[in-house]
């Protein structure tokens, strides 16, 4: 019902009023309309004072009556969703334009008058011109233009009082500071609500830019989730139906920058990648760029997913505590200096937790999203073997969590400083055991994977037109693999142990400015010190002939001293554009990386619209490991370029359109990508093909992302849709000739439904995609060595590799949520169901081949074909408490 609300949507016709008023203030004139009608206006105390309204009129329409109200008041209006009214000023025609007066600098910063804290984003503009600016997260701005010492300049934040002062008051003098006072202003509530910044919004530099608490329930989810939100936008996804493992615009997972507050995450998803390893509740913003992303970001090729966390600067403490089907979570943000004596000093801390329940309880959502992932591995066909037997004992034991500390403050010159502390764990422990008293076998799996990581974060001004931020983070990434077995003998731990250790070490200094050197340009340039380290190593242990042995052991260091700097300029309303470029020097070997990045975005047509595109190099110098045997589940291993093994090269060009205007926002891009020195290591192969050791592949990904997101208030609809391709191509694989990639889905489609209905928030997303490819074997004849009575066995051939295609993907995730509470305690029960309509969707596909025993004559084989299923309805019920 939700996804057919469009197509009863009727054209907007507009209300039709009555009115008949004498010498009335206009102030109480629009109180009286919004009193009778259903509709809203918005306006400045300033521009309507001292107006009074005199008219008299029956039945017109809304267009037409306030054509009447503000006749000769030299006021104008606009009409928004066929029930906002915006008052603002008329456009005045001026019979010949005055002198250009000469380009002046003002300065200061704009604070509340009663607590002195920065009132970041308020509005500073000269009267009657186009020239204004807005203040930063400090509270100061900066406005270049041609304006005269005698013209006025306005300040306004809303909720404050509007304050002006003569241009003149500001010249000659450092930056001054001043004060707004908290206004009583009578103003429609629905109307700020509906006009503040939405759930996505387009960024500065060619970024989405997400609004956390904007999102009013997660189709399919219910709670947030970042990961899963980001798969909304057009050239996002995961073939693996993976919260965490994203293919961005034809990438692999591991070329996606990640940071939770300036720090690299290398472990994003909890319970092998269903859900993201970020605590939705403790999300401030959240800016991704799927490419093209500035020369202050390195180190990856697809994509950059920066996200900022809580707290911000409150004045009350906030608690909250919830729980779902899956795990619980809780949190506490408190303000800092709260009986300081210095005004000016504030803080706030915030700590939050999260940790899951599933190996206390087995809920049906968790077996569902279990058997998705465990298909078609050791795991699952073990399970049917204790269906079989009662001697048969199968355990796993999965558990998961993450834990989040940040403090922030500003010191007394009002700079800012965060320290930011993160910690993620998820572990599998599994069990199989055979016991009937007489016969005794067992074996243990355990998986552990964790990431540890640390900010200190530095914002200041240190001048009207230089700002820093200074950064250092500490990342690191554990994964560990344990494997051993045990047979006859009980009291014995195991006979034959193996593990595998991998251990990444991430240090990370950075040294962002911005100059500003022109009226409309500026100057961005730093340092980045990266320095990492990669252990890995396999080994073994024999606990009865008492021998350990270690197969592999490696250790990769790497030392990257970084320089940068970018010219962005935005000279005319017309057009603007990026010029920069980022230099890696790798000193223990004297090679340089340049990466030389355009941009430009030209506005030739009205106000919105805009033709945009990109042109930039990338290296990258760390990847992925794909190796989980016949676990079937794992952890990547991470692993860093040297010597032998060379960065990964991406060269990749944009070009589109965009128009982002009130309720709606439309994106279309098209994009080329062609990577080079790509390791065959992090491919997924089909069971039984050996992988080679290749580092010299090449991959080509181009296609077309479209994206429209439109507003009828209450109701919202996202619809986007991505067409793609990506090859690849290894010497040693499909004879040297390219083959599509497993993670080529060359349509992808969502189309996402939000309705919001006093404390109802209602949500659909129809999800479709075409099938990912797969490889089919072919069954041939090889000499066998071990075999005692055929000189031959069969094995699975993969000639023609991912030639068949998978059937296409139909899902459909519907949730709810009811709010409710009291002044400051909120309560939010929501329920959600992933895969509403059950649809069988095919993920992958094994092929198993069973041959007779060597002993025996190869007189035949059996070859299986095991399709891996995503999940079926999956519900989800949770509740969320917050005072």
């Amino acid at each position: 019902m939700l996804l057919a609300v469009p197509l009863f949507l009727p054209a907007q016709a507009l209300l039709k009023l009555n009115a008949n008023f004498k010498k009335t203030a206009l102030a109480e004139v629009l109180l009286q309309l919004e009193t009778n009608y259903p509709i809203s206006f918005s306006f400045d105390d300033v521009l309507i004072k001292n107006i009074e309204v005199s008219t008299k009129f029956k039945n017109l329409p809304l267009d037409r009556a306030m054509s009447r109200i503000v006749e000769n008041t030299g006021l104008d209006f606009e009409i928004v969703d066929g029930k906002y009214v915006l008052i603002k000023k008329a456009t005045e025609a001026v019979s010949a334009p005055p002198p250009t007066p000469p380009s002046l600098t003002i300065c200061g910063k704009v604070l509340d008058a009663e607590t002195k804290d920065a009132l970041t984003g308020a509005t500073v503009y000269i009267n009657n011109t186009e020239q204004g600016t807005y203040t930063d997260t400090l509270g100061q701005f900066n406005l270049s233009g041609q304006f005269a010492e005698n013209d006025t300049l306005a300040i306004s934040y809303m909720g404050y009082e509007v304050i002006q002062f003569a241009v003149e008051d500001f010249l000659g003098q450092p930056c001054k500071e001043t004060s707004l006072r908290a206004s009583l202003t009578w103003m429609a509530d629905v109307l700020i609500k509906d006009f503040s910044v939405d759930m996505i919004t387009l960024g500065e530099k060619g970024n989405f830019h997400f609004k956390k608490e904007k999102i009013p329930t997660l189709p399919g989810w219910g709670e947030p989730d970042v990961m899963r939100m980001l798969q909304f936008l057009p050239g996002i996804g995961s073939a693996e139906e993976s919260a965490a493992r994203l293919n961005v615009r034809g990438g692999t997972p591991d070329q996606n920058l990640v940071l939770w507050d300036g720090i690299p995450i290398y472990h994003t998803g909890h319970f092998f990648g269903l859900y993201d390893a970020f605590n939705p509740y403790v999300v401030s913003d959240v800016d991704v760029w799927r490419g093209n992303f500035g020369t202050e970001y390195g180190g990856r090729n697809s994509s950059v997913i920066d996200i900022a966390g809580r707290p911000g600067y409150v004045d009350e403490s906030t608690w909250g505590f919830g729980f779902n089907l899956l795990h619980i979570n809780g949190f506490m943000e408190k303000p800092m200096f709260r009986k300081s004596n210095k005004k000016h000093k504030k803080g706030a801390v915030m700590v939050a937790f999260r940790r899951s329940w599933v190996d206390a309880i087995n809920s049906s959502t968790y077996q569902k999203l279990f058997n998705q992932v465990f298909q078609n591995g050791r795991v699952a066909i073990e399970e049917q073997y204790r269906d079989e037997s009662e001697f048969v004992t199968w355990q796993p034991i999965i558990s998961y969590g993450d834990f989040n500390l940040k403090f922030k403050w500003q010191n007394k010159n009002r700079n800012e400083n965060s320290i930011s502390v993160y910690s993620g764990f998820d572990r599998l422990d599994y069990r199989f055991a055979y016991d009937d008293s007489l016969s005794f076998f067992e074996t243990n799996d355990v998986i552990e994977a964790s990431n540890f990581g640390f900010s200190w974060q530095h914002l200041a001004t240190w001048s009207p037109r230089l700002k820093v931020k200074y950064k250092v983070a500490l990342s690191t990434y554990n994964n560990n693999y344990s494997f051993q077995w045990n047979e006859d003998v009980r009291e014995r731990l195991f006979i034959q142990k193996y593990n595998t250790t991998n251990v990444l070490g991430d240090l990370s200094v950075q040294l962002h400015h911005t100059l500003d050197v022109a009226d409309k340009g500026n100057v961005s340039f730093g340092y980045h010190l990266s320095a990492q380290q990669a252990f890995l190593e396999f080994s073994d242990t024999n606990a009865i002939t008492k021998e350990a042995n270690v197969w592999t052991e490696d250790t990769t260091s790497i030392g990257l001293h970084t320089f940068y700097a970018s010219f962005n300029s935005d000279q005319n309303e017309k057009f603007s554009y990026s010029l920069g470029l980022r230099m890696n020097i790798f000193p223990l070997r004297g090679i340089y990386y340049y990466e030389p990045r355009a941009s430009f975005n030209w506005r030739p047509l009205w106000d919105g619209f805009s033709v945009k595109g990109s042109v930039g190099r990338n290296w990258q110098f760390a990847f992925q490991v794909i190796d989980f045997g016949d676990l079937g589940v794992g952890e990547p291993l991470w692993a860093l370029a040297k010597e032998e093994i060379p960065a990964q090269e991406l060269w990749q060009l944009t070009l589109g359109l965009q128009y982002e205007k009130r309720s709606m926002l439309v994106d279309a891009e098209f994009y080329w990508k062609d990577s080079r020195n790509l390791t065959s290591l992090n491919l997924r192969v089909d069971r039984g093909y050996e992988r080679p050791w290749s580092f010299d592949g090449t991959s080509t990904a181009k296609g077309f992302d479209f994206l429209i997101r439109k507003r009828w208030p209450p109701y919202s609809i996202w619809f986007a849709y991505s067409l793609g391709s990506v090859d690849l191509q290894f010497p040693e694989l499909n004879n040297g000739l390219p083959y599509p990639a497993r993670h080529d889905i060359r349509h992808q489609l969502n189309w996402v439904n939000m309705l919001s209905i006093n404390r109802w928030d209602v949500s659909a997303n129809l999800h479709f995609r075409t099938g990912s490819p797969y490889s089919i074997p072919e069954v041939e004849q090889v000499p066998c060595e071990e075999c005692s009575v055929s000189d031959f066995t069969y094995a699975l051939n993969f000639d023609d590799l991912n030639a068949a295609r998978l059937p296409n993907t139909i899902r459909l995730d519907v949730s709810a949520t009811y709010s409710f509470g009291r002044k400051t305690r909120d309560w939010k029960l929501g329920l959600a169901f992933y895969n509403l309509l059950n649809r069988q969707n095919i993920l992958d596909k094994d092929f198993l081949l069973e041959t007779p025993p060597f002993d025996q004559p190869q007189s035949g084989f059996d070859l299986q074909e095991l399709d891996r299923l995503a999940a079926g309805v999956a519900p989800n019920f949770f509740v969320q408490y917050e005072w």
